[in-house]
Parts: C-alpha cells; structure tokens; sequence
C-alpha cells in the first residue's frame, strides 16, 4: 500500500515524495524539502494605529537636516502661523508648484547608548502640518493646508510622502541581534505599555526589517543586600514584546505588542 507521510512542524511544512520501486510494491521515500512561509496578520486595532503613524515623518538624520527647507517668514509677519496662511521658505530647491510638504521641528536626538561618544543616530521630527507651494524660488512661497500644532520660523520642511505597512508579509525574528536597546519612548513619558511606540538603536544595517517580532527585558536593575552590604545585579527578567514595522538606517521604529511591566528607556531589545 502506498503512503505518503506529511509532517508539520511550527511554520514550516516538509513534503516527503515517493517513488515507486518498479520490481516490488514498495514505496521508497525520498525526501525533498519544500519550505511554505505562513503569512501572518497584525489585528485591525494594530494595524491603524501602525498606518496612521507611518503618514507622518518622524526620524530626521543630521544629513539630512542640510538640505531640508525652512521657514524665514510669514504673510502676516506673526509669531506664529495656522491653517490658510502664507509662508516663506529657503533651501527649497525641488519646489515646483503643486508640490506638498511636511512640516515639522526637531525634536529629540536619538543616541546610540553603546558608544562611549553618543554619536547622533537621528532627530525626531514632530509633526506640525502641511503646506503645498504656490510659487518657487528662493524663498519659495507656500500656503499651510493643515496645522496641528503651532508652526513658526526655523519650522523644517520634508516632502509628503505616504508609506504604508505591507498587507503581504511574515512574522519573524532575526537570526541574531547585539546590544539593542529602547532608546525613546515617543510619547515622552518615563514608561510606556501595550500598543505604544518606540524607538530602538537597530536599523537596516544591522539586519532589521518590517515585520520582526522581537522581545522586550528590563534592563540590569540592582538592589542593596543589607545584609552584606553589597549592591546586587538581579537577574534579566522578560517583559513584553515588539513589532518592528518601519527600518531606517541605524533605528527603527516598534509597536509594543505585549507588556507584562512598564517599559522604560534603555531595557533590553533580544531574540524571543
């Protein structure tokens, strides 16, 4: 009797074939390797809030910083500028009209907490609105569209550009991962839970992309032994973890999926 055997194991399905022996009904396996990837869905509640996240600049890098237009000035020569005003920015070289950009301030600077020299890995850009041109030049004149938050001279420009999380992708986790690290919580609190976002001091240089799943420990915490006088590493301990939905060079951005504990600057980002 022929048989064919179909093993299952975790993600990955292994086919074995079978050939017929031509001088004997015996059924010789062969076995050949055919790996199916299992796609993987993010729930809809995790799914917006990635989305909406990802239509709005965030990271800065310092060379970037250079060629990005600024505002000089306004119409109304105010303090502050709103929805329908005009605005005057230079360094704006690939303005053409029509053209929509992003406004944002500097916020933050992201540092690699493993280096001795705090070397700048990004900025965080803030949100603040948007503005399409109306005439080119140096400056080039454009009008503000929407504002959100207060938009005034110094503000930066970026090009509008609209990202969104792939629908066709795979849950997994890098084959390794070295000294990573939550290194801002982007809601400015000192702690942070479940369906937040963070930042963490790994990019695409390091082999990180959409779609990692990775997790989350409290960094080394130390309590003193009274009895013996002696400050005391307590050991890691594992406390949430993380999704992994937009990469850049040197960071990434992550949704916290889980959190058992509040999450703090500088835990620890490992494999699961």
């Amino acid at each position: 009797m022929k048989k064919i055997i179909l093993i299952i194991y975790l993600s990955t399905i292994f086919n074995l074939n079978y050939v017929l022996a031509k001088d004997e009904r015996t059924v010789i396996m062969s076995p050949k390797i055919r790996i199916t990837e299992r796609k993987q869905e993010i729930p809809s509640l995790q799914m917006e809030m990635v989305q909406h996240f990802l239509n709005r600049p965030k990271i800065v890098t310092p060379d970037e910083i250079e060629d990005m237009g600024y505002i000089i000035s306004n119409a109304e020569d105010s303090l502050f500028v709103s929805q329908g005003s005009k605005i005057y920015v230079r360094n704006l070289y690939d303005a053409v009209q029509g053209k929509k950009y992003a406004i944002i301030r500097l916020g933050q600077a992201y540092r690699n907490p493993v280096e001795d020299s705090g070397d700048v890995l990004a900025y965080e850009g803030i949100y603040l609105g948007e503005s399409v041109v109306e005439k080119a030049g140096d400056p080039a004149v454009l009008n503000v569209t929407s504002a959100v938050m207060e938009i005034g001279t110094g503000s930066r420009l970026t090009p509008v550009v609209k990202n969104s999380f792939p629908e066709d992708f795979y849950l997994h986790s890098p084959n390794n991962l070295e000294e990573a690290y939550i290194i801002a919580l982007l809601d400015g609190t000192l702690s942070i839970g479940k369906y937040q976002i963070v930042v963490i001091n790994k990019g695409t240089n390091s082999g990180i992309e959409k779609g990692h799943i990775l997790a989350i420990e409290k960094n080394n915490r130390f309590t003193k032994d009274k009895i013996s006088n002696e400050n005391i590493m307590l050991p890691r301990e594992l406390i949430g973890r993380l999704l992994i939905f937009q990469v850049f060079e040197q960071i990434s951005y992550a949704l916290v999926t889980k959190a058992d504990k509040p999450i703090n600057k500088f835990d620890i980002v490992t494999l699961p």
